[in-house]
């Protein structure tokens, strides 16, 4: 180390900013990769040692004020205040996975005395609305570590040639203390190098999250998430220690959604549970989540039609459905669904009698 550096690392720890210190060694840890990979090595491994806490790294959803951020990189970043609680509504496969994740951190001296760490990255793929994000709040909670969530559309915004710096200081900044760092629509910035619709800073980008993501502590978690994980540089795909892939809901999982989501008024629906887990096969969790938000509004606006209202609503084009489809429909409310066969014709308008010979006719 030159006695520039020394004097700064030194001034740094007396000025009692500890965040500072470790981000100013990072940096040289980067410096020295090529000059001297053992002292980086030395160095780097100091670095992964657990810091000190106060008390509360977050404060009125903040970062910490002991931090080397300017404005402009502190923008970046969203500090949500309170992670999530409840375990997220994944399949078994997936709920194992984290499970291990969460099991690694708690034996993590047995792991490193067998030469072995802990997962400390890790990229979530799946559509959008079926629990990237919660996940990545539910684990920081697990942890008992800070939830960073990294605005890549802010980093793509902000000026040519201080995007670089700007990322590389905020990724300093998570690697600095123990914390949970989400990089959402990691697809943006980390496009596949050989896309020459590509502009060089984008390029630029991901050498820096190939260089940084290698390296990262193990007593942080950094996780990112794609919706396209076709267009990720598999370079970079490579680099993560677990590749985590989410899917829609199932039927069973639909079904736990829509009595999470209605709450208190799960007795109120109850009659219609069987006919929204159906009518929600395919969605996502948001936009489970979203139906059963606008019917439970429509029950308290208008209790009188709701029912009706509500079939309208997750079946727009009920009412240009031919005679013989309405029919058809009213069935399966019926014999599906155990609608009574009165609502059933009326919602339908069809007739009580033509609904009860149809269902005779198909248990015959």
């Amino acid at each position: 180390m030159q006695s520039n550096e020394m004097l700064e690392v030194a001034r740094l720890a007396l000025e009692g900013k500890p965040s500072d210190v470790r981000l100013y060694l990072a940096k040289l840890v980067r410096k020295a990769r090529k000059e001297d990979p053992e002292y980086a090595s030395k160095l780097e491994e100091l670095l992964k040692t657990d810091p000190a806490r106060s008390n509360g790294i977050l404060r009125k959803n903040q970062p910490p004020k002991e931090n080397a951020l300017s404005g402009e990189e502190l923008s970046l970043l969203r500090t949500p205040q309170n992670t999530v609680e409840l375990e997220p509504l994944l399949d078994n496969s997936l709920e194992a996975q984290l499970q291990q994740i969460l099991m690694e951190r708690l034996h993590a001296k047995e792991l490193e005395h067998k030469g072995l760490n802990p997962v400390s990255s890790i990229i979530f793929q799946g559509p959008p609305g079926v629990g990237k994000t919660m996940t990545a709040g539910w684990l920081a909670h697990q942890l008992g570590l800070p939830l960073y969530v990294l605005d890549l559309t802010a980093v793509m915004s902000s000026l040519l040639g201080k995007t670089g710096n700007n990322l590389r200081s905020v990724l300093d900044f998570a690697k600095s203390h123990p914390c949970v760092l989400f990089l959402d629509e990691i697809d943006a910035i980390a496009k596949k190098r050989s896309d020459e619709s590509d502009v060089g800073e984008l390029k630029r980008l991901v050498n820096i999250l190939l260089q940084e993501i290698e390296y990262w502590p193990n007593q942080g978690l950094l996780i990112a998430a794609t919706n396209h994980p076709e267009l990720v540089d598999p370079a970079l795909w490579r680099r993560f220690d677990l590749d985590i892939t989410f899917f829609l809901p199932s039927e069973e999982n639909i079904r736990k959604a829509v009595i999470q989501f209605l709450g208190a008024d799960y007795n109120e629906f109850s009659h219609l549970i069987d006919f929204l887990v159906d009518s929600q096969k395919g969605e996502s969790y948001s936009n489970i989540k979203r139906t059963i938000n606008k019917l439970r509004k429509l029950k308290i606006i208008n209790p009188e039609e709701f029912e009706r209202s509500s079939v309208k609503y997750l079946i727009p084009n009920i009412d240009d459905l031919s005679r013989q489809k309405r029919i058809s429909f009213a069935v399966k409310l019926v014999s599906d669904f155990s609608f009574p066969k009165q609502k059933a014709a009326k919602l339908l308008g069809v007739s009580r009698d033509t609904i009860r010979k149809k269902i005779n006719e198909i248990q015959s």
